[in-house]
């Protein structure tokens, strides 16, 4: 098979592997795939490497992991030769003047329909505000953060069961047709990037762990969005006598009574308005546990008890 355009691949995560994998096996030259540096067990321990690593190091493919993106590893990047550079999740800001050196520059997968949730959490942002849809653009990257012109997007719908890994796991999948069938006629120009209406843009902020605690103060349907949209990471939670424990998943109850009170078996917590129902939990250090097996020889969690939450 002949090779098409000189790529180079910037991601890390899981996620970020399907569309990598579209493009080796669509036939374009990979001649550099750029991911986060190892991170170091606890103690010295073997250093382990981000999946696409791993499997770009599997297929041969030249891996690339500098600390930092400064005036040496511009070099190495220049070096390359690249037509395009594609990226998915890379999880460090392209500097201005790497922008520029691709031939085509520099193609983003983002995980929302742009200009709606910029920035670090668009999964996460957009069920936490109980968006009825969601989706991925391809975008031609700017010195803006995603505020790049758009090549191609596809809607996505959220629904009821949706979370922050069923979510991302479509987009993942979903976004190696949508780029593979706009590269080539981004590449020979057959379509032109069009830009955003940056007058209606959203941020997704980062997630901080303190935002997922869970207060019980907040009506129960605003906190079982919190649980599906923080799954799996950084997971909500609450603090109980000591311990913390994390709710995986969660379903809003029609019962009501005093925040924070447990008002049913087996686990059924007051919030302002309704209550949730936590359906699996996973206690510090412990594994996630649906909440029958949980509560058996656990009776910190009794009915009319309160969570402290301290």
């Amino acid at each position: 098979m002949k090779k098409k355009h000189r790529l180079i691949f910037f991601g890390s995560p899981e996620f970020a592997l399907p569309p990598l994998k579209t493009l080796y096996l669509g036939g374009y030259e990979i001649v550099g795939v750029y991911t986060q540096e190892p991170k170091k067990k606890s103690r010295g321990m073997k250093e382990l490497k981000t999946p696409i690593h791993l499997w770009a190091e599997s297929q041969l493919l030249p891996v690339y992991f500098p600390s930092k993106l400064d005036k040496q590893s511009l070099e190495q990047f220049e070096s390359l030769k690249p037509d395009v550079a594609i990226l998915f999740a890379y999880g460090k800001i392209i500097p201005l003047e790497w922008l520029n050196i691709p031939i085509f520059g520099f193609i983003n997968i983002h995980a929302s329909l742009l200009p709606r949730w910029r920035g670090a959490a668009p999964v996460q942002r957009a069920i936490e505000n109980n968006d009825k849809k969601s989706g991925i653009t391809i975008m031609k990257m700017n010195e803006g953060l995603d505020e790049g012109p758009i090549i191609a997007s596809q809607e996505i719908a959220i629904k009821s069961e949706t979370n922050g890994q069923t979510l991302i796991d479509q987009i993942s999948h979903d976004s190696c047709s949508l780029l593979y069938n706009n590269l080539e006629k981004y590449l020979k120009g057959l379509l032109s990037p069009e830009d955003q209406e940056h007058e209606k843009s959203t941020y997704a902020s980062k997630i901080n762990k303190d935002e997922s605690k869970l207060n019980w103060n907040l009506d129960a349907n605003i906190l079982e969005q919190k649980v599906r949209a923080f799954y799996p990471y950084p997971a909500t939670w609450f603090s109980h006598k000591g311990k913390r424990y994390k709710v995986l998943k969660a379903k809003v109850s029609s019962f009501e009574g005093e925040s924070g009170k447990i008002l049913q078996s087996p686990l059924v917590v007051g919030c302002k308005k309704n209550s949730l129902e936590i359906l699996e939990i996973q206690a510090e250090g412990k594994k996630s546990q649906m909440i029958d097996q949980f509560l058996l020889g656990n009776n910190n969690f009794e009915i009319n008890s309160l969570i402290t939450n301290d």
